[in-house]
């Protein structure tokens, strides 16, 4: 890592400690996790990926989380993995949360500020309990960062109803703001009985269709707007967990012009994510499977990216495994991801991985 990275994340981490020394109350907590793999592509629409394989970190994170009083605690986090095959980049670290969380200062409620973690898909990926695995299907298609900068306010209504309202940026963890407009979402969700989750989630952020701005590398067009909605259900019992999730993007004016030859017309993104592990009888082994399907472009006809073309662009996923658990905390995750396309002529996508995911955590340090 070069000076200029170490400096900064030593000054911060020292003034973290010194808080403690210097309140008498800090609990410190140093903590981490690492999704590691062996994958092999069975089979790929790309030849040139097919038998590729590699063993690869796909994510390290170091974290550092600091109480300064029983109501104000200080997170800051460090990401980092492998570059994509083939590359040449170093696995250099970057800052995926750095915030302060405040409890209480509004009853039952947590306030968030800095780069903090987003409320569109948490929820899922806390049900789902395989991200070693894969992202949320939210996440993995880019309808939401997961974490951005920002303010968010998180709590409980009372004992079944519950919400999470967030402003930020809406250009991630990596980004600065490039425009005036806010990123605005709101979650709220119902948890009627032990183990229950109903949510609901809407995101809105206004965009100048002339600025020649974007949001997300996959979009070569403008917008005057992004709006996301969805709804998600989940079960959790000891020996299993099922879940579903539905959303829909909808990118305003951004697709081809109209009849008229105009006004832009809007592009719809839709997804369909269907989810569930089970406790074996063998003891510390359970399964688990998740089936997506995603639609970058519902209206065909809409000419939205260069490389579509209008054409059928539809796709889906299925992701089933093992997971071994030999500690708590250690993970040996055997798993197969089938990718299969709607477009004509286009061979599945078909890989195996052994998947390693293990947490590490100083416990609570009191000064």
């Amino acid at each position: 890592m070069k000076m200029n990275k170490i400096v900064p994340c030593m000054l911060i981490m020292s003034a973290l400690f010194l808080g403690s020394r210097v309140s008498g109350q800090v609990v410190t907590t140093i903590k981490g996790l690492v999704f590691a793999d062996y994958y092999y592509n069975i089979s790929h629409h790309d030849v040139s990926a097919e038998d590729q394989n590699a063993f690869q970190f796909r994510r390290i994170y170091f974290t550092l989380e600091n109480s300064i009083t029983e109501s104000i605690k200080i997170r800051f986090r460090l990401e980092s993995a492998h570059d994509e095959f083939g590359g040449t980049n170093k696995i250099n670290p970057f800052i995926k949360h750095a915030f302060l969380e405040w409890s209480n200062l509004i009853p039952h409620h947590k306030l968030y500020l800095g780069i903090i973690e987003t409320n569109g898909f948490k929820n899922t990926e806390a049900y789902w309990g395989y991200r070693s695995i894969e992202k949320t299907i939210m996440d993995l298609n880019k309808i939401s960062y997961s974490a951005d900068m920002g303010i968010g306010l998180k709590g409980d209504l009372d004992t079944v109803a519950h919400h999470w309202l967030t402003v930020f940026n809406g250009t991630g963890y990596g980004s600065s703001e490039v425009d005036k407009y806010k990123k605005i979402g709101y979650a709220f969700w119902l948890t009627p009985v032990r183990g229950l989750i109903l949510e609901g989630y809407i995101d809105y952020e206004k965009q100048d269709p002339n600025t020649g701005t974007f949001k997300y590398a996959r979009d070569f067009f403008h917008s005057s707007g992004y709006m996301t909605v969805k709804g998600f259900v989940g079960y959790s019992a000891p020996s299993f967990t099922v879940g579903a999730e539905w959303f829909r993007r909808t990118n305003k004016e951004s697709g081809a012009t109209d009849a008229e030859g105009t006004d832009r017309v809007d592009v719809n993104k839709q997804g369909f994510s269907f989810f569930g592990s089970w406790m074996t009888p063998i003891p510390k082994v359970k399964l688990f499977g998740r089936y997506d399907l995603y639609d970058p472009n519902t209206d065909d006809n809409v000419f939205v990216s260069m490389s579509n073309n209008g054409m059928d662009d539809e796709f889906s996923q299925l992701f089933v495994g093992l997971d071994v658990m030999p500690r708590s905390n250690v993970h040996f995750m055997p798993n197969v991801i089938i990718k299969n396309y709607t477009q004509d002529g286009k061979d599945n996508d078909v890989t195996a991985r052994m998947t390693l995911y293990y947490q590490f955590d100083s416990g609570k340090i009191t000064i």
